[in-house]
């Protein structure tokens, strides 16, 4: 088991890893001072397996980050103070390990009890698919895994848009009618280079078309059927 996290949990007065992880997941929508209030800076969460690029994907903004302690992203993502020591050797397969846990058909919820965090259970290289199936969460997906790894999972651009960019959805290949079902809008498909014919197939309807200047262009497809 992860003694920095065991540590970290007796200093806050914690029962359980799994309170740590719901206070730092709470903190993305508190006041940037909450996490510090609470103790937590960026040694201490890079330690528990928190990554600058982890935090900003749960919901955390540059202000509490560099509150934190971490370096700006243009940075190596390492926090400002002493790095945590090197992970002890990996150890063998036992009775806590989650590969053997899973295997055992375990949830989410019984492995965060347990004190195993997402972060552990994708270091020993356990599939997004599987935890996914078990009961994590895309709130914790995403700071473990890539975007096209969460679309492989089955995520659609209305799940996926409160953590990444319109642009990025539509990279990975989502469609201009799957960004339009998420709430995009013809402004936004303009913005995201998706073209006219592709914006106009997407099924907006004429007047908001016509509000981003897509009328003619609407007339004369038309006038081909």
């Amino acid at each position: 088991m992860n003694t920095n996290r065991d540590k970290i949990c007796q200093e806050l007065g914690l029962g359980s890893p799994a309170g740590l992880h719901s206070i730092i997941l709470g903190g993305a929508k508190k006041p940037p001072t909450y996490l510090v209030q609470k103790g937590l800076n960026a040694q201490k969460l890079t330690a528990l397996g928190y990554t600058h690029s982890g935090m900003k994907k749960i919901g955390y903004g540059d202000s509490a980050l560099k509150l934190l302690g971490f370096k700006p992203e243009s940075g190596v993502e390492k926090p400002i103070e002493k790095p945590p020591a090197p992970r002890p050797p990996e150890k063998p397969a036992g009775e806590h390990d989650p590969r053997v846990l899973l295997k055992k058909g375990c949830t989410a919820n019984e492995l965060r009890q347990l004190g195993i965090t997402l972060h552990e259970c994708k270091r020993l290289g356990i599939d997004a698919r599987d935890l996914f199936r078990i009961g994590f969460d895309i709130h914790e997906l995403v700071s473990e895994f890539t975007l096209m790894e969460l679309k492989r999972l089955g995520f659609n651009p209305r799940e996926l848009k409160p953590f990444f960019d319109g642009r990025d959805l539509r990279d990975i290949g989502f469609s201009a009618l799957e960004m339009r079902c998420a709430g995009f809008s013809v402004r936004d498909l303009l913005n995201f280079s998706f073209n006219e014919n592709q914006i106009i197939g997407a099924g907006y309807s004429t007047s908001e078309l016509i509000k981003e200047g897509l009328s003619r262009i609407t007339s004369d497809m038309r006038s081909l059927h």
